[in-house]
């Protein structure tokens, strides 16, 4: 009868380190859902910083179109519009 203790299954034990080894398994795979939401938020963030400067810089243009001077720069330089009376020069290249 003494060797029949011997390998008896301790099922209380078995369970234990069945369900602990299930909890760590668990808490792993969170740990990397929660790693990956963290670098997913960072990258955002970084998105929501870059498109702030973008709309900052769109409200700066937005303003400057206001300015009677700006408007008149820009197509002075990028349409080569001149006022009524001037005589425009356009530049070739050097000889």
């Amino acid at each position: 009868m003494q060797t029949r203790h011997k390998y008896r299954i301790k099922w209380f034990r078995l369970i234990t380190i069945a369900l602990s080894c299930y909890f760590i398994y668990l808490s792993l795979g969170q740990q990397s859902q929660l790693n990956a939401i963290g670098n997913e938020a960072e990258s955002v963030r970084m998105e929501l910083a870059e498109l702030q400067q973008v709309n900052a810089a769109l409200k700066e243009e937005r303003d400057a179109l206001n300015d009677r001077r700006y408007v008149e720069k820009l197509a002075r330089e990028e349409l080569g519009l001149v006022k009524p009376g001037e005589t425009p020069y356009i530049v070739t290249g050097k000889k």
